[in-house]
Parts: C-alpha cells; sequence; structure tokens
C-alpha cells in the first residue's frame, strides 16, 4: 500500500462519510444455520467443527451478513453424484480419498471415510487435482501460453512440467515459490524486462537471494516499480462520475488531495496511528443503521470521533442546510437528529486549518440517505490472484473489512442504559463506515512500511 493509495482511499471515503447508504450487517439467523447444518447431516457444533479441521475457519469468521453468502463461499455440499464425478474425472478411488484423510490426521478427528467429506471442494482440497492433459492445458491458458510454451519454460528453467502427480504442485511452481518460472510471470504481469529487474534491484540495493518468499519478492516489485501506483488524475477519472453527482468540481478534488498528501507525508506514522485508532473505536460501536439505537454515550463517542477524525485530516467541516435563499448552519450534532432534510439541500464545506477553502459537496433531499454509494467507484488496493487450489490450507472469505459481531440495539440499551432521542439519521452509521475503511487502508499502508524497514 502506497501512500498516494492510502490518500486516494482517503479521498474517496472522506466524499462518502455523510451520503453513503446505511451499511450495518446482519447476522445470520441461528434457525437458518441450523437447517444448513441439517442439510449437510450435522449441527451447528459439528458444522463449525468441521470448518475448523478442515481449514476454513469459524462460521464467525466468515462475517457472512447471510445464508445466501455463506452458501456461496462455502460451495455445494458432497452428493453420492458429484462424488462419483469427482473420482471419474480425477481418476482417484475411494479408498485413496480413506487414505489421504489418515494421512492428514483428519481419520483421528472422525473423518475417516469420503462420506465424512461435507464441502465439495475439500475433495479437491484432500487429493488434489491430478495432472492430466486437460488440465495442463487449461493452466496454459491460463498463464496465456500453449500447453508446449509453458513446458519449454519449465525446461528452460530445470524443471519437468511432466514430472508432477497434482496441479497444486505446478501452482507452488508458478505462484508460490521464487523461481525462474515464477520470476517470468511476475515480470509479465508489471511489464519489465529482465534487465529492468536486475537494475531495480540494484537501484534498491538488494539481491533476488535476500526474499525469503514469493510474496515478499512479489511485494517488493509491485512497489518497487510503481506498477499500482496511482495519480490523483487517475483517481479523478475514476471517482469523476461520482464526484459530479455531489457537485465537486476536479480543482477542488486536486485541492483536497495535495492537502491529504502534504498531512500524510508530514507525519505518517501519526497519521496512521490516529486513523488505527478511529478504527478500534468505530468498531467498538457495534453495528446500527440509525441514531435510534446508539445510547446517550455512544452518540457523545460517535460526535467525538468525528471530531479526532477533522483533526487527524487537518481539516474544518461546516454544514448548511440550504432553502431557496436561505442558508442555515447546523453543526454535526444537530446533522445527527435529522431524519429528512425533505426539499432542502445539504452543504458540506471543508477548509483547511487555516481556514483555505478544499472542497464543498451538496447532497438533495432524494440522495440523503440513499443508496448513493452505489453511484461511487469501488477503489480497492490491488490484490494478486493466485489459484484456489494452490495450498493446502483454505483462504479466509475476502470482505471488505472485518465487522465484530455485536449486540442487537434492544440488548445494547438494557445493559447501557439511556438511548438517544427517538429520532433516525444515516450520519452516524456512516461516519464508523468511513472511518473503518479509512483506517483498513491505514493499517496495510503501515504493514507495509513497517516490513520494509525491517528487512
Amino acid at each position: 500500500m502506497t501512500k498516494k493509495l492510502l490518500v486516494g482511499i482517503i479521498m474517496v471515503m472522506l466524499c462518502l462519510q455523510v451520503v453513503a447508504p446505511q451499511t450495518a450487517s446482519a447476522a445470520i439467523k441461528q434457525k437458518d444455520l441450523e437447517a444448513y447444518a441439517a442439510e449437510l447431516g450435522t449441527n451447528v457444533e459439528g458444522l463449525n467443527r468441521y470448518l475448523v479441521d478442515f481449514e476454513w475457519g469459524t462460521i464467525e469468521e466468515f462475517e457472512a451478513s447471510s445464508m445466501a453468502e455463506l452458501r456461496e463461499w462455502l460451495g455445494e455440499p458432497v452428493t453420492k453424484k458429484n462424488l462419483q464425478a469427482f473420482l471419474d474425472e480425477t481418476g482417484y478411488k475411494v479408498e485413496d480419498i480413506n487414505a489421504s484423510l489418515k494421512e492428514m490426521g483428519l481419520a483421528d478427528k472422525g473423518y475417516e471415510r469420503a462420506e465424512d467429506i461435507l464441502l465439495y471442494t475439500d475433495l479437491a482440497w484432500v487429493m488434489g487435482y491430478p495432472v492430466t492433459s486437460q488440465n495442463l492445458q487449461e493452466l496454459a491458458m491460463e498463464v496465456g501460453l500453449t500447453e508446449k510454451e509453458l513446458a519449454d519454460l519449465f525446461a528452460a528453467n530445470g524443471f519437468d512440467l511432466y514430472s508432477y502427480s497434482t496441479m497444486e504442485e505446478l501452482y507452488e511452481v508458478i505462484y508460490n515459490d521464487i523461481n525462474g518460472v515464477s520470476l517470468h510471470f511476475l515480470l509479465q504481469e508489471v511489464e519489465l524486462s529482465q534487465e529492468e529487474f536486475d537494475k531495480l534491484l540494484a537501484d534498491n540495493g538488494v539481491k533476488l537471494e535476500d526474499f525469503s518468499s514469493y510474496e515478499e519478492l512479489s511485494e517488493f516489485v509491485y512497489e518497487a516499480s510503481g506498477y499500482y501506483e496511482f495519480s490523483r488524475e487517475d483517481y479523478w477519472e475514476m471517482m469523476s462520475p461520482f464526484l459530479d453527482l455531489i457537485g465537486v468540481s476536479q480543482d477542488e478534488f486536486f485541492r483536497a488531495y495535495d492537502h491529504l498528501e502534504s498531512v500524510v507525508s508530514n507525519d505518517p506514522e501519526a497519521f496512521i496511528s490516529g486513523l488505527e485508532d478511529i478504527a478500534l473505536r468505530a468498531e467498538a460501536l457495534g453495528d446500527f443503521e440509525t441514531s435510534t439505537e446508539l445510547t446517550e454515550e455512544q452518540g457523545k463517542e460517535l460526535i467525538s470521533i468525528w471530531n479526532d477524525l477533522m483533526n487527524i485530516f487537518q481539516m474544518k467541516a461546516e454544514f448548511y442546510l440550504v432553502d431557496g435563499n436561505t442558508k442555515t448552519p447546523v453543526t454535526f450534532e444537530e446533522l445527527l437528529k435529522i431524519t429528512d432534510i425533505e426539499n432542502r439541500i445539504l452543504l458540506v464545506e471543508l477548509f483547511d486549518l487555516q481556514g483555505n477553502h478544499l472542497l464543498n459537496f451538496t447532497i438533495t433531499g432524494e440522495l440523503f440517505g440513499s443508496d448513493l454509494l452505489t453511484s461511487a467507484p469501488a477503489v480497492e488496493a490491488p490484490v494478486q490472484e493466485k489459484p484456489a487450489e494452490s495450498e493446502q490450507k483454505h483462504e479466509a472469505p475476502v470482505l471488505k473489512e472485518k465487522v465484530t459481531p455485536a449486540k442487537t440495539a434492544t440488548e445494547t440499551v438494557k445493559e447501557e442504559g439511556k438511548r438517544l432521542p427517538d429520532t433516525a439519521s444515516p450520519v452516524g452509521n456512516i461516519l464508523a463506515f468511513g472511518a473503518v475503511l479509512m483506517a483498513a487502508g491505514a493499517a496495510l499502508y503501515a504493514w507495509n512500511r513497517r516490513k520494509k524497514h525491517s528487512n
């Protein structure tokens, strides 16, 4: 995560804090989870144990917001029909699966037979896919080569494409180990020649042998080559359809972007730690959709988070409700209590601490609290793609943000006492959502900085 990428993410979220939809995640109902476990021939406790034993992690760690989401991630269950199809496709026998379960230590945990495997994808996880002509052709197509070209590439780097028994072993060579084959595809991805790569190493005072893992090497190449570097013009191009909708001009966006980049550059560690703290505080508020679900103390904390966020950004925000020619100032506290601005327009003006105008944007009554976020472009840190079966470990589901399961609003009120006035505004949840996502970007940035400096 580079500094410019961090600033770009913050610019997106800053504009969304007051306009994003209500985003609280809903927990899966216990009865639905019990029904799903029963479909698999077990109970919730057994399902959780199975997912841990087969290295998926617990159901809670999935943080799925619905059964549909959980089903989509885990995939179809094992049936007699698809088990036979797997055996036919791979050439394995049931006895082979049973032997593999024993070899992996899963038989000691109660999974002695192929029929004890609940999820179809776990068949491949246990056994791996054999190297067949069809699988080799599909792999070659995946990397943009013919099978012969892939075999020649392997041979040129001291490997025999046809000496491997499972596709997972091939994936290790291409995606997880440091070797001539994996380096070929990495340099191809970032459009670097071998000579340019050698110069990149020399300019940074490192050698190929200095990298202990492919992940470490690829992170270095991405960062040092600037492959994922975005300029403010790039961000404007991605975001302009949304920013135009709320009245932010290109000049305003550039001013705010330059201001935030200056803030980050001045004291990166303080900026990052400040956002990380904001994220923890916002997460501690739990899931909520409107201010009616917050206690008075939580409401005060939300206001404090907003003020601290503006301090970190070294900005001041002014809010106005515009009705015709009448422009009425409102505080953030007052804005939290507004349920509907009706025919008025919410005007938000942002300044630096010296009072210099950075940008302003407007939200109409039609857009206030609506699904405006669907108009905004997604800006994400690029992720290196790997085959699903490349490692003997399930990957965690990629959700936008980790949300700690929270008590319901009713439970919170019973335990914490007095609630805020019975009004509803989407601004509160928006602030927590924005703060958590911004700090997530900061955490990634901090992690890369610390890793780089520790090498």
